[in-house]
């Protein structure tokens, strides 16, 4: 670990003092300005709850049960079988959906991440190669 000399600890000092100024200064002349996120939230209205997750995860659901459902009553081998890329397209909706709404930091949620967008670009090769080549 580094050992900053005395001039660099009175420089990094004289740029926290500066900041510490500076918010003031702000704080000052916007009045009006909130505390934290959750006055701020409630001062626009806006609230994250996890009804929004929940009900976009049960419509991807039944979603993806309505495409397996049409999945299954059109089961021929054609690689243009359209009820194969909704299928695909429903999974990567929910793949995204679990990947950014209920994972948040940490090894998991970058594996998860990772794994929607490769899913994302199988899609997207599975739509090139088999609608446009």
């Amino acid at each position: 670990m580094k050992q900053l000399t005395d001039v660099e600890k009175q420089e990094l000092e004289t740029k926290i003092q500066e900041e510490q100024e500076r918010q003031q200064h702000l704080r000052e002349t916007n009045p009006d300005l909130p505390e934290t996120f959750k006055t701020a939230s409630a001062k626009t209205e806006f609230i994250p709850s996890p009804l929004w997750k929940y009900s976009f995860l049960a419509m991807i659901l039944c979603l993806l049960a309505f495409n397996v459902f049409l999945f299954f009553n059109s089961l021929n081998s054609d690689i243009k079988n359209i009820s194969i890329l909704n299928l695909m397209i429903a999974m990567m909706l929910l793949f995204n959906h679990i990947a950014y709404n209920f994972t948040k930091t940490g090894w998991k949620s970058r594996v998860i991440k990772i794994g929607a967008w490769v899913w994302i670009v199988f899609v997207f090769v599975y739509m090139y190669i088999s609608w446009v080549a």
